[in-house]
């Protein structure tokens, strides 16, 4: 085998390795808040308002609408806050453990660049078939460990939900709601006023709940 042959075979076995230095990127919904959405154009003081009751305590009829800022609610609601901390501090742990494998593959990659020159094609051949091996182990982890995270972050989310849904279910019942939305980044409202916006409220409780679940 000529040198030069020997070098593009060396090219080929080294290319993705780069790939593995990009496994943060698997992981982005989950440390992410929902981006703000655009702001309300009311800028009144009535924010809520739908959830007041008329002077002689009765709650005001017709169609009841109302909607949840859900930058505002992941940005305040305590719970969340931390479990997503958590999430990070173990993104962050899975990212140092896959640079450290990483920078080991790529030293055991130069050393056989250096010593390939002085290899038979058999020996060239077989230590290329370990390092292949290595690389496709590596991926096989790296893919393994971002999917660990995923299954962590979909359970973070189905916990904030059901949190959520409780909260929201408490509020129709007891003002009447017909209707909640979510007013987010997606834009599935572009336009809310401030006295259908029960974000503080939603926020209020779950953090009083979730005060009140660790003291247990």
């Amino acid at each position: 085998m000529r040198p030069t042959e020997k070098q593009d075979t060396m090219d080929n076995v080294f290319k993705g390795i780069s790939v593995l230095a990009l496994a943060g990127v698997i992981l982005l919904f989950a440390l992410r808040d929902t981006q703000s959405a655009a702001k309300t154009s009311d800028k009144t003081d009535n924010s809520g308002a739908v959830l007041k009751k008329d002077a002689d305590g009765a709650v005001n009829t017709g169609l009841k609408i109302a909607y949840v800022r859900m930058d505002s609610l992941v940005a305040n609601y305590e719970h969340h806050k931390e479990l997503k901390k958590q999430l990070e501090q173990k993104y962050k742990s899975m990212e140092a453990d896959m640079a450290r494998r990483t920078k080991i593959f790529e030293e055991n990659y130069r050393e056989l660049e250096k010593e390939a020159k002085n290899l038979s094609p058999r020996e060239l051949q077989a230590a290329e078939a370990e390092l292949m091996a290595k690389q496709q182990e590596l991926m096989r982890y790296r893919d393994s460990r971002a999917q660990e995270l995923l299954a962590e972050e979909a359970k973070l989310n189905a916990l904030i939900k059901k949190d959520l849904d409780e909260v929201i279910d408490d509020l129709a019942k007891e003002f009447g709601l017909d209707l909640v939305l979510t007013y987010d980044a997606a834009g599935t409202i572009l336009y809310g006023k401030a006295d259908y916006d029960i974000t503080a409220e939603v926020v209020k409780r779950l953090n009083d709940r979730y005060a009140a679940s660790r003291k247990k």
